[in-house]
Formats: structure tokens, C-alpha cells, sequence
């Protein structure tokens, strides 16, 4: 999003510099910040020093920050607080009231952390974050000097891609009149024409637990003969996915990861996009992506999910963790008269309410509305 809120900007007349992680696919930053430290990092001192370069230099009415957390760190708002630089900040998990982002802890949902007293306490009590304990210890300290240097009160709005991400963070103490619901954009896309013979289906993102990939593992294993999955990603359960499929015999192929530009044509290639999420997702891209392809959409009935698939509208959404379920779904819609009605409905549906045009004018209100005033064309918005 932060590409393509960048080019957004860019094409609508506004001067726009990036300060971002200098590394191999991110943005081509005017200002590259080095990193802190990328697992366990709480404050960066190079990251609030190139915020400062950044503002002497470019001296910007207002900063879009997105995800800032284990690299450049909550530094980056401090400083911009410090030179007294208005912030919008657009939330793409639960970061904010939960330290592993994702509501979700030993394969369960879990909302233990948005009571803000308990929340440093049991993240470290719960060890709910992957790999050593220092990274456990590292969040905990971080919501402790966020509370003690009040750095998201600081903050002058909040972006919520979705309603259901907006109620999670106000539950866990983020202002109300602050945090606005402003979905993610998608441009169209040629739609899909042709439905594959046989039918197979799509999952396009991370191979990870809360993905629910072993899910759709279990879910393919009972598929009727003849439907196939297609997985493109990458992860650190893409072993065991690639080593599963031979072993099960799964009508599964595994692409890994594939360039953004071309997911849309994978995606145009199947009967249905698939993400069977057992975290409750914000408002992914995956389905938006799909949908301006025409092509609907199987996923779980958790977060944001139902804000953009309609149930036997635009896709099927299923309970998440049954894999039966899941199975019975993508048979269902192997059907290629139902696919493309919902294809076509999902099409409609995406490009009335996700698009570009009127994302850009609702985000240059909420910049403007941060900033005080209205953003001046001759100067700039600083994106982080």
C-alpha cells in the first residue's frame, strides 16, 4: 500500500518524498534510512536522524506513516512529533494494541493484549512472539516507552482499512474520534474471460500458520478428482508445504513467489481465489486483487474478510481451521456457471467501493484534516 498510495499522490500533483529500509523490493526512497536491527529493535537512532534530514531539507506539511515497527521503530514518530510535523498514520495490522500484530497466538485467536495495562506483561508472559525470547522482551519495552512517550496519542489520525481493524484498536485504546475506516484501494484489472478446464484454484500470499496454508493442504487432500490449487509464495513454512504435497499426493502445485505484476494474470487463471485465514485478516489485497480480476473468492470468515467477500455474492466465505468446509466450498464453486456470476458480481462490487479515484480524494481530506489546513500543492507529504 505504500506504493501505491505513493504513486497515488504522485499523480495527483503532489511533491511526495519516501523515507523507507534501503532493501531489495521496497520503494526507491529519496531518503533510504538504514536498519536497526530487524527483529529486535525498539528505538533507531540513524531512523529519527534521517526523519530530521528529511524535515530540514523537504520541510513537509504533513507525514503518512505506514508500518514502521522492527526496522526504522516508533523512533520515526517521536521525531516527527519532535519538529512538530503532523502524522496520519495508516495501521495495516494490530501492532498498536497488540505486540505480534496479529490477535493471534498459538493457532487460536487471542485479544488477551488490548487491556493496555496487561499488554507488556503478557507478551512476555505469553512468548506470542516468533523466534528468541529477546523479541518478546524487545515489544514489551516498546509498548512501555509508546505509553511513556504518549507516542500514538501524539498521533493526529489514524487510517483503519477496515471497520473490524478500527474496532480492535479503539477496544484497545486508540482514540475513537481518530482512527477513520478508509479501505484499500485496487485498480482494475482486464478481467477474466476464460475459466479453466479443469477447475483449480489460487492462494496468493505468505505461506505462514495463520494463513491457514495447512488448512488448504488438508482441504485439497479431500477435493473430487480433476481440481487442482495453485500456491504462489513464500514463507517459513514453504518447506513443509513443498515437502507435504509429494508425500500426500496433493493435487497442489507450488509456484513460490511470483512478481507483484504478475498476480493478476495467476489469479485470472483460476476458478476461484482461495485464502482460508485463521487470524483475523484486515483487508487483503489477495481478494481485492482477485476480484478486479473477476474472479471470486473462498475465504474465511474472520476480521475483514466479510467487509469484501459477500457470502453466495461475490465468493463463499467458510468457518476457519475446517477443512471439510473449505473443500465443500471450492466444489461448489468449481461450477463454472456459479464461478463467473460471482466472478462478474465481485468485479462490480470491487471497483464501486475500492477505487483508486476516491481512495486518493478521502486520504488528501484525512491528510489535510491532519495537517490543519489544506495540503499545499507547491509543498509536500513525507511517507514513511
Amino acid at each position: 500500500m505504500l506504493l501505491e498510495g505513493e504513486r497515488l499522490l504522485r499523480e495527483a500533483g503532489h511533491q511526495v518524498s519516501v523515507l523507507a529500509l534501503a532493501e531489495p523490493g521496497g520503494p526507491d526512497p529519496c531518503w533510504p534510512a538504514p536498519p536497526a536491527g530487524r527483529f529486535a529493535a525498539v528505538w533507531s537512532r540513524p531512523a529519527a536522524a534521517a526523519v530530521h534530514r528529511l524535515v530540514d531539507r523537504f520541510r513537509p506539511d504533513v507525514a503518512h506513516v505506514h508500518h514502521v515497527y522492527e526496522g526504522l521503530t516508533l523512533s520515526v514518530l517521536d521525531a516527527l512529533h519532535r519538529r512538530g510535523v503532523p502524522v496520519l498514520l495508516t495501521l495495516h495490522d494490530y501492532r498498536p494494541v497488540c505486540p505480534n500484530y496479529r490477535l493471534f497466538r498459538g493457532g487460536r485467536p487471542c485479544q488477551r493484549c488490548l487491556r493496555p495495562a496487561l499488554r507488556p506483561v503478557e507478551v512476555v508472559r505469553l512468548g506470542c512472539l516468533e523466534g528468541p525470547r529477546a523479541r518478546a522482551v524487545a515489544a514489551a519495552a516498546e509498548v512501555a516507552l509508546a505509553a511513556g512517550r504518549r507516542t500514538y496519542r501524539q498521533v493526529a489520525r489514524f487510517v483503519a482499512p477496515s471497520a473490524y481493524l478500527r474496532d480492535r484498536v479503539v477496544a484497545g485504546g486508540l482514540p475513537a474520534d481518530r482512527v477513520t475506516v478508509l479501505p484499500n484501494p485496487v485498480r482494475p484489472h482486464q478481467p477474466r474471460v476464460v475459466l479453466p478446464d479443469p477447475p483449480r484454484f489460487a492462494y496468493v500470499g505468505r505461506l505462514v500458520d495463520e494463513k491457514g496454508i495447512d488448512v488448504l493442504l488438508a482441504a485439497a487432500a479431500l477435493l473430487p478428482a480433476g481440481i487442482g490449487v495453485d500456491v504462489y509464495g513464500d514463507g517459513r513454512l514453504a518447506a513443509r508445504v513443498r515437502a507435504r504435497v509429494p508425500a500426500e499426493r496433493l493435487p497442489v502445485a507450488v509456484h513460490g513467489r511470483i512478481p507483484p505484476e504478475q498476480v493478476p494474470a495467476a489469479l485470472r487463471r483460476a476458478t476461484a481465489a482461495v485464502l482460508p485465514a485463521l487470524w483475523p485478516e484486515n483487508c487483503p489485497m489477495s481478494l481485492l486483487e482477485a476480484a478486479a480480476c473477476a474472479v471470486p473468492a473462498v475465504a474465511s470468515r474472520v476480521g475483514g474478510i466479510p467487509e469484501i467477500v459477500a457470502d453466495g455474492v461475490t465468493g463463499v466465505l467458510v468457518p476457519p481451521g475446517d477443512p471439510a468446509a473449505l473443500a465443500a466450498a471450492m466444489t461448489g464453486l468449481a461450477d463454472p456457471v456459479r464461478s463467473a456470476r460471482l466472478g462478474t458480481a465481485a468485479r462490480a462490487r470491487v471497483l464501486a467501493g475500492h477505487p483508486p479515484e476516491g481512495y486518493l480524494a478521502r486520504l488528501g481530506e484525512l491528510l489535510a484534516e491532519a495537517a490543519g489546513r489544506p495540503v499545499p500543492a507547491a509543498r509536500g507529504t513525507a511517507r514513511h
